[in-house]
């Protein structure tokens, strides 16, 4: 199954037969059987026809929408499912305030442990006391998150954690490619740049994940509800993020992949990725969540893509009481 990403300014995709076509100045780019497509990701300003949207709906696929900066906007999707007993138990979940608290401590402590693997991983390329001080520190960190008594005071402890960790990046990645710190909305430098444009991608991932489960993607227990705010995916990006879209700017930037032309000015007076630049991205993207990667629970493979989603049935899992939730790490 496919997932077919639009990132061409001006695109336009029309449905013909049992075909999705895109288009561009009147010219075919590219095409896909509907059979074929798992999701349809449109990035920028990309017309979808109406017939086009009613065959995506009835044949169950969702489109994510991300703005060129890598804001993800949100996305199109079939009726809910008909599991309304299971929605009633997430609401009131998120209602109980322990359950909440377990969850985020589970998840922070998941993800501080990714961040200091990350850190890890390049200091034995690239020995670096700095860097070993700094996953010091967030180990520390990680040990005090089950002493806290809010997911306020937990949120407090991750954010010192992810200083440390982003100050720690800033030394990872090529001298060319300045980073002082994590910036967004609009993200300032093409690190930057890198960062949002993955975590949006993994957001739109996570959230078809969740759907599938039959959860909604908008009520969450470490995020807390905002209108508009996918507070469940973004719960389960946390444990994604260093290791998926974290690692893979590091690379793109470190090895070559993308350079300074790959960026350009944004009209938000930010940096994004240039149409050939997101191409890139995108290919490294996919074979990155493609690949087989440790799955710690089981001593066996799995994929960063089924990774979301065995995360989102263990989140239903524990949303009905049947299982504690245990987060996704490498290490």
């Amino acid at each position: 199954m496919a997932i077919l990403v639009v990132d061409e300014m001006g695109a336009a995709i029309h449905l013909t037969g049992e075909r999705l076509l895109v288009r561009k100045e009147g010219e075919e780019v590219r095409s896909v059987r509907m059979r074929d497509l798992e999701r349809l990701v449109l990035v920028g300003p990309v017309d979808l026809s109406t017939p086009a949207i009613c065959a995506l709906l009835d044949a169950g696929i969702e489109t994510d929408f991300l703005s060129r900066d890598g804001r993800y906007r949100g996305r199109l999707a079939p009726a809910e499912g008909k599991n309304v007993l299971l929605r009633q138990q997430q609401f009131r979940r998120a209602d109980d305030t322990a359950f909440c608290l377990g969850i985020a401590r589970t998840i922070l402590a998941a993800k501080l442990g990714s961040c200091r693997y990350v850190i890890l991983r390049h200091h034995r390329n690239h020995p670096n006391e700095g860097l070993l001080g700094a996953a010091d520190y967030i180990s520390a960190c990680a040990a005090r998150l089950a002493s806290q008594k809010s997911i306020e005071a937990c949120m407090g402890v991750e954010g010192a954690a992810a200083r440390a960790y982003f100050s720690a990046l800033g030394t990872m990645v090529r001298r060319e490619f300045a980073f002082e710190g994590r910036t967004r909305r609009p993200p300032r430098d093409p690190v930057n740049a890198l960062l949002s444009y993955g975590y949006a991608l993994l957001t739109g991932e996570i959230g078809g994940a969740l759907a599938a489960h039959g959860l909604d993607m908008h009520v969450g227990f470490l995020h807390s509800v905002q209108y508009g705010r996918p507070a469940l995916a973004l719960d389960i990006l946390e444990e994604f993020r260093p290791l998926v879209a974290d690692r893979l700017a590091l690379k793109l930037v470190n090895n070559g992949v993308l350079n300074a032309e790959h960026f350009e000015p944004s009209e938000e007076g930010g940096v994004r990725l240039t149409e050939p630049g997101r191409a890139r991205y995108l290919a490294e993207y996919h074979q990155t969540m493609a690949r087989e990667v440790d799955d710690r629970r089981t001593g066996g493979k799995t994929s960063f893509r089924s990774a979301i989603r065995g995360q989102a049935g263990r989140m239903r899992a524990a949303v009905q009481g049947e299982a504690d939730y245990v987060p996704y790490t490498l290490r």
